[in-house]
């Protein structure tokens, strides 16, 4: 004799035995159990760094030439959406993009001029353009109830970022670029970015009552793909102004909300998001077009920032 209990999980806990033969494959399920979709503001803060080694080996990528750093600030929106099957599997996603507001670019080289100067630093106020950014996941919860969700997810990410750096003032060294200075007027480096990211997370949702509940969600970037494009334009020096650059490397993203449910439909929400991604594996650009073999570039880039948002629930279509 044997005596056991089963449980299945993201099943009706309300439902009764005699019920039993209008459940399952006798009783015809909805095609999506729930769906959400709304609209974020997206106020963030975003650094991009990227380093010139002093030689064509990856080892010597620390060993550093050149370095440029942009700071800037971006106001974006953002569309949003969850699809909740009935068989505890999930699709989600966002995609946005707006205008950087404000920014700033910092440019420093070391022993250049045939190792005449020691150190220049050069700023470029402002910085001008704009973001672009994609998510897409797909997943599975292990947990599924009215007290809460968990699950897992694999999915792609998209964030393009492209800037525009304006004057350029030295304030290291006399001897060094930019003497005299040219007015913020001018258009000195531009810098385009794309990163492509492959995403393998986890994400949560806790019903703390009152109507309010938290959201979590934190993604390992296990692979990155950098592509961008350099073009120094006030070089007169160069036959070719622009230079291509390219890299692998890994990220990580997370973000939370914490929303309120007015209704069984409606809801407003804050949350907080921070992304970052390096390419330190064959990062290199051919500078200012030049043949490869290449000077290795390692390159960094960070996105954080809070944002409010407004949703829409539909149950059980």
């Amino acid at each position: 004799m044997k005596v056991g209990l089963n449980m299945k999980f993201g099943g009706d806990p309300n439902a009764r035995f005699d019920d039993y033969a209008l459940r399952g494959s006798l009783r015809e399920q909805p095609a999506i159990a729930d769906a959400e979709i709304g609209a974020r503001v997206w106020y963030s803060f975003g650094r991009f760094q990227k380093d010139l080694g002093a030689g064509i080996e990856q080892g010597r990528q620390n060993v550093l030439v050149s370095r440029l750093t942009y700071d800037t600030t971006a106001a974006s929106g953002e569309l949003f959406g969850r699809i909740d099957g009935p068989s505890d599997l999930f699709l989600k996603g966002f995609a946005g993009g707006g205008t950087l507001t404000k920014g700033k670019m910092n440019d420093e080289d070391w022993l250049i001029n045939y190792q005449t100067v020691p150190y220049s630093n050069t700023l470029s106020d402002p910085v001008k353009g704009s973001i672009a950014y994609a998510t897409i996941d797909a997943g599975y919860d292990l947990l599924r109830g009215r007290a809460g969700r968990f699950g897992g997810f694999v999915g792609y990410n998209y964030y393009r970022d492209n800037k525009s750096a304006y004057g350029c003032v030295q304030f290291a060294n006399p001897n060094a670029g930019c003497i005299p200075s040219f007015p913020a007027t001018v258009l000195g480096i531009t810098e385009n970015d794309t990163w492509h990211s492959l995403r393998v997370g986890i994400n949560g949702t806790l019903a703390l009552g009152y109507g309010l509940t938290l959201t979590a969600d934190a993604a390992y970037l296990p692979y990155v793909k950098f592509l961008g494009t350099d073009n120094h334009l006030q070089r007169t020096d160069v036959a070719n102004t622009a230079s291509p650059e390219r890299g692998t490397g890994q990220g990580v993203q997370l973000e939370t909300i914490l929303s309120y449910q007015f209704n069984n439909a409606f809801s407003i929400g804050a949350g907080a998001r921070y992304w970052a991604m390096w390419a330190t594996t064959n990062a290199y650009t051919n500078a200012f077009g030049t043949p490869c073999p290449c000077q290795t570039l390692p390159s960094r880039t960070e996105r954080y920032g809070t944002f409010l948002q407004a949703a829409y629930k539909f149950d059980s279509l």
